[in-house]
């Protein structure tokens, strides 16, 4: 009796590890293993050390392989930036930094997808290297000055995050999705600010398979 307990545990196991791991269609299994996608959105910094800094623009280029139709991996690259003042008060003196940093990443992502009709629901994980451009300038206010900048740093980052996609047709797609990141913090050679970068990314998406 016993024995026929752990059968049927095994045997229903097993079965809902293929419900998912099984497309639930056939229209999945025609798509052509290689896919790119355009992805336009946003970046709103979430670090405190962004505390204020402005929500700014995201646009993502991604190169992908499906390797199971669960599976994908996507190489990307890509483009945020965001704006932002940091007020400076001194024994003598109150200035204004005004921050501009651009950020360039190059990422790799792995992608759990559920097929389900023309529909794919999917989560994703992945990090990178974000090469950070930080302009900015300084306005001293009770005595007058003004100067510029321009520093650069690299750090590495992760995120995690969800998404839909919807098959136009076998060979087109589109979606939304959404990721949070978490970065080390950027130092700069002559800056005294550090910056991490973690925020929220939320990108339109526009695929095409071949």
């Amino acid at each position: 009796m016993k024995n026929s307990s752990i059968g049927i545990k095994s045997i229903f196991t097993v079965v809902l590890v293929l419900t998912f791991l099984i497309p639930i269609n056939l229209f999945a299994q025609a798509q052509a293993p290689f896919y790119i996608a355009f992805k336009a959105g946003i970046y709103s910094p979430q670090s405190s050390d962004l505390d204020g800094f402005d929500t700014g623009f995201n646009g993502e280029f991604a190169f992908g392989f499906r390797f199971h139709p669960n599976i994908a991996a996507e190489l990307g690259f890509g483009y945020f930036n965001t704006e932002g003042d940091k007020t400076v008060v001194g024994a003598t003196h109150v200035a204004r930094k005004n921050y501009d940093i651009d950020v360039w990443p190059i990422t790799f992502t792995l992608k759990a997808i559920l097929p389900y009709q023309r529909w794919e629901f999917f989560g994703l994980a992945g990090g990178g290297l974000y090469s950070v451009s930080i302009p900015y300038d300084v306005e001293g206010h009770h005595h007058q000055y003004y100067y510029y900048y321009d520093d650069y740093d690299s750090v590495l980052g992760g995120y995690l995050g969800a998404g839909i996609h919807y098959n136009i047709s076998p060979r087109i797609f589109v979606g939304v999705e959404g990721k949070y990141l978490w970065t080390e913090q950027a130092k700069f050679m002559n800056i005294e600010d550090r910056f991490r970068l973690d925020g929220i990314i939320a990108n339109a998406v526009f695929g095409f398979r071949f």
